[in-house]
Parts: C-alpha cells; structure tokens; sequence
C-alpha cells in the first residue's frame, strides 16, 4: 500500500509540475510580447498615400521588439486605419492619436483584459492639438494651437490611465494686444515645450504675429513661461537674448528635464524651420534644479562646437546625453519650411549637455522625417524612424559610442512614434 501511495504520490508531482510549466511558459509568452497578454510594441505609421489621397496613419501592434531590428514593418493586412494625419504620444501604457486638420478628435489605445490593443476612450477638441506632455505618469497635457486672433491658451489635462479629459484651462500666457491695426496685429504665443518640476510647470513659446501670418515678430529671445501647477497661476515669464525662441513646430520637445531636476531647452535659429530672420545662435540653455531663471553660468553655441550646426529636434536620452537633428544647410529650403518636408536635410548626433560636446553618429545616412514622438529608448538604446530619399528605417542608437545599427525596414511613410505598452 505504501508503494502504491508513493506512485500516486509521485505522479501527482508531476501533474502539478506539468501545469505549472505550462502557465509559466503562457506568462513569458505574453511578457515578451509574442502573447496575448504582457508588454505590447505599438507604433504610429505613416502609410504611403493611394493615388492622390493625403497619408493615412495607422496604430500597428508590433510582434516583438525585434520586429523594429530586422524585416519589414507594414500595415498591409493589419493594424487600425485612422483618419488624416494625426500626432501621436505616450503616457504609462496609453498611446493618444490626435487628428490635425481632417479630424478633431484624440483617441486613447491601451491593452484590454484580453491583452489586445483597444480604443480606451476619445474627446474632442476646437483647435489642433499641436504639442504634448507627460508631465507625469498619468497625465498627459495637450494645448491647442492657434493660428491667429488674441485669445487665451487652451490646456487639455487627460488622465492617461483612462483616456478620459478630465478638464480644460483657458489660460494667456503672452499676449501683445498691439494696436489692431494690420501694420501692429500684435502676437500670441505658440507653445513648443512643457515640463514640470516640484509644482512648476514650464512652459517654452514663439511669438506669432496674431494676424495668421506665420511670421514670428521676435526671434532673438528664449521665452519660458512659470505656471503654478495645478493652479495654472502664471507666476512669471522668463527670458534669454543669448539665443532664439524654444523648440519648434508640431509636437516637438522644446525643453527636457534630467534625473537630478535640471531643464535644458534648445533653440534651432533656423530659416528652414520656420523662422522669418534669426541672428542669434543656435544653442542650449538651462534652468538649474530648485531655480526658475535660466542659469547665467550656462550656454552651449551648438553652431560654434566642433560637429555643430543649427539644431532642429533635441530628446533627452539619460546620464547628460541626448539626441539630436542638425540642420545640415539652413538655405536648403529656406523660407518654405523646408527642413519639415525634405529627406536630405538632418544628420543626427549626440550631445554631452554637462560636458558641451557634439558627436556626429556614425551609421545614420543624410536623411529627412521630422513628424516623430519622443524617442523610444529600452535598454540605453534609442529607436528613431528616419527616411531617405528612397526608403524608411529604424536606427538603434547607442548614445555612449555615437554608433547606430540599421533597423527594420519600414514600408511607409515612416514612424511617427513608437511605444510599449502594458496591462
């Protein structure tokens, strides 16, 4: 009887064994992303346009991450179509896709219960939305551009667990009322860049002529506006002759925060970004952690060190580097804002914020692609969409040598942002 025991005894350890393999092989299945359930690679694409339509975006739920490394990427049989042309961003594990001027609506996708990705929630807006912030784990801050009128700035503030707009803040940041005449229309701002820090929102601007004429009537000064958050109280605005207004247009990250609460911003001085006639530098400032005025000890000329340029995209990567697009002639295009549309314009390199270096990447061709979130970066490695003239691929950057491996082949447009997301 005791052998008999024994046996069963026995066998049953193996049962529980087998099931308990079994539930830890689904586990890892879905955590690496080849599952139903577990961590999700998304990206937002760009597709060819058919005939003479406008692109089309999609969201396309990738694999794995080594779909961005090697093969193809496309949406051929897969992924969701949007409407036009659209933003996109991140916040936690919801991606937000914003129309621009076909649709007015922000959609929120994350992963179900069932591990699959899903509409979560949408809203509308007036305006476009035209630059993002996460300016925490779960809120995303959105503000609408306007193109021309005297009017306050509108502050989308959405929880990014649910997708849902929990509130709008109509709110004037800089305003020059002007005359009214149609020689002095005044100017409104044009938010490029907001971070947030100990319950201090900064927020970094242009100036436009308020009469929708695209052109920036002060372009030898950096503005930073100081909100107080959540009060949305402006507390004051701060300013820099040493280079240009902040940012650029479409979504760009104007300024960054680092780990020990430090806030650089870039400014392009760049004609073919959009600029009427810019005299100053192209550079670098910073808002030191714990101070609300830029630092006066602080200025790095990207267009005086060795491998610079003027700057067009900046994001921060970690330990004092970031990434960036140089300019690689401002008269290609210049006026027309060339530098948005044209494949041959940007080489990428890396910056030493603390130690004022530039270093060209090696790996990374002359190439074009402007319309991009915040980098995707996993492991110390940045993922970046960019195209040439005859084709699109992900580059993995690794920021400590300067070098990048040619990723996966995109079969579109480009990527205009791409994202893990998890349950």
């Amino acid at each position: 009887m005791k052998t008999i025991q024994t046996i069963k005894n026995i066998i049953l350890l193996i049962a529980i064994s087998i099931v308990t393999f079994s539930c830890s092989s689904d586990d890892d299945s879905g955590a690496n992303g080849s599952g139903s359930k577990g961590a999700k690679y998304v990206v937002g694409f760009e597709a060819f346009p058919v005939g003479q339509a406008a692109p089309v975006d999609y969201i396309l739920e990738l694999p794995s991450l080594q779909s961005l490394t090697t093969g193809e990427i496309s949406v051929e049989g897969q992924g969701v179509p949007l409407k036009g042309w659209r933003f996109f961003h991140n916040v936690g594990n919801t991606v937000f896709t914003a129309g621009y001027s076909d649709d007015d609506k922000c959609i929120a996708y994350g992963l179900n219960e069932n591990g699959e990705l899903a509409e979560k929630a949408n809203f509308e807006f007036q305006s476009t939305l035209d630059n993002y912030a996460a300016i925490d784990d779960k809120t995303l801050l959105a503000v609408e551009l306007t193109y021309g009128g005297l009017s306050d700035k509108r502050f989308h503030i959405v929880n990014a667990e649910t997708g849902v707009l929990e509130r709008i803040v109509e709110h004037p940041i800089d305003i020059d009322k002007g005359s009214g005449t149609a020689a002095d229309p005044g100017s409104i701002p044009w938010v490029t860049g907001m971070v947030l820090r100990d319950g201090k929102l900064f927020v970094s601007y242009h100036k436009w002529l308020a009469d929708g004429s695209y052109v920036t009537p002060d372009v030898d000064r950096a503005y930073v506006a100081v909100f107080k958050y959540p009060e949305f109280e402006l507390e004051k605005i701060i300013e820099d002759s040493r280079t240009s207004p902040i940012g650029v247009n479409g979504h760009s990250t104007g300024i960054e925060k680092t780990e020990n609460g430090d806030i650089y911003s870039f400014s392009t001085s760049a004609l073919s970004a959009g600029f009427t006639a810019a005299t100053k530098p192209s550079g670098i400032l910073r808002i030191k952690n714990d101070e609300t005025e830029f630092d006066p000890s602080y200025f790095f000329d990207i267009e005086a060190a060795t491998n610079g340029g003027k700057l067009f995209w900046m994001d921060y990567i970690g330990n004092g580097k970031a990434i960036a697009r140089i300019i690689i002639d401002d008269t290609n295009g210049a006026g027309d804002w060339g530098a948005f549309f044209k494949k041959d314009v940007f080489k990428m390199v890396v910056i030493d914020l603390v130690n004022k270096t530039v270093t060209d990447v090696a790996g990374v061709p002359t190439h074009g692609h402007r319309y991009t979130s915040p980098m995707f970066v996993e492991g110390g490695k940045a993922y970046i969409s960019s195209s040439t003239d005859t084709e699109t691929h992900i580059y993995i950057v690794d920021p400590e040598t300067a070098t990048a491996t040619k990723g996966a082949k995109v079969l579109g447009l480009g990527l205009k942002g791409i994202f893990k997301v998890s349950q």
